[in-house]
């Protein structure tokens, strides 16, 4: 049978410590792999960023910059078993903006909004590429058919250069869950409307340790704050009684 504490602080007290106890506790977690693709590349090298191809920066930009054919896009992939978690949780993407090198970057005047969309395919494996020859697709193929839609929090206007946060906490619960296989996403600046064309960076974690990293956070169960909240109200109870009864 449980037990629980009768006295008043001590309620409070262990309802605290309940919240701050929580079966998860944040994780972060880096990027196992971080490469893009882009129309620029040309030849058979068409995913870059991989460890040791000296490539810092990698870059986002709008549907057919500069009229060039397809969006340059990253990909991320966390090797990590997503089943230990217990869902529901929130997941914050944590992104290091950086000039992109072509003179097409963000700006406070001019924000691009970038989006972190989740994916049906493992990308490393599908597109054909020099590192991956026995891939089954181009990078434009997997581009148009596994880039599924983002959820809208997980949209972010960049204004700048600096630390950015995309909310993709729905793409990683369905990582949980288990609907969706594929623990991997895409950055891209499909959502954008500016009417602009963007080359805009951001450091590639294989080249810059820790600039890429997934925050995941338990969400408290209910159950948790009802009952600091009937320890705090039978707290406030307890004292003013006494204060009246002096």
């Amino acid at each position: 049978m449980n037990t629980y504490p009768k006295n008043a602080a001590t309620l409070a007290a262990w309802a605290l410590l309940s919240l701050s106890a929580p079966l998860h506790a944040a994780v972060t977690l880096d990027a196992s792999e971080d490469v893009m693709t882009s129309s620029f590349f040309i030849g058979a090298n068409t995913v870059r960023g991989y460890a040791g191809d000296n490539r810092p920066v990698l870059r986002v930009s709008t549907p057919e910059p500069f009229g060039s054919s397809g969006a340059e896009t990253i990909y991320l992939v966390f090797d990590h078993d997503f089943s230990l978690f217990t869902g529901p949780v929130t997941a914050r993407l944590t992104m290091t903006s950086v000039d992109g090198g072509f003179g097409a970057n963000a700006s406070a005047g001019q924000p691009f909004v970038v989006s972190a969309h989740g994916l049906t395919a493992d990308p490393l494996a599908s597109i054909i590429d020099d590192t991956q020859p026995d891939g089954s697709m181009s990078w434009q193929t997997y581009f148009s058919t596994h880039v599924l839609a983002a959820d809208a929090a997980a949209r972010t206007a960049i204004s700048g250069f600096g630390e950015v946060e995309f909310d993709v906490s729905a793409l990683v619960n369905d990582w949980i869950s288990g609907s969706n296989a594929i623990h991997a996403l895409a950055l891209t600046g499909l959502n954008d409307s500016s009417g602009n064309d963007f080359l805009h960076g951001f450091l590639n974690s294989s080249e810059a340790p820790g600039a890429v990293r997934l925050t995941i956070s338990p969400v408290p169960e209910p159950s948790a704050w009802a009952l600091l909240a009937a320890g705090l109200g039978v707290a406030g109870l307890s004292a003013r009684r006494r204060g009246a009864a002096r």
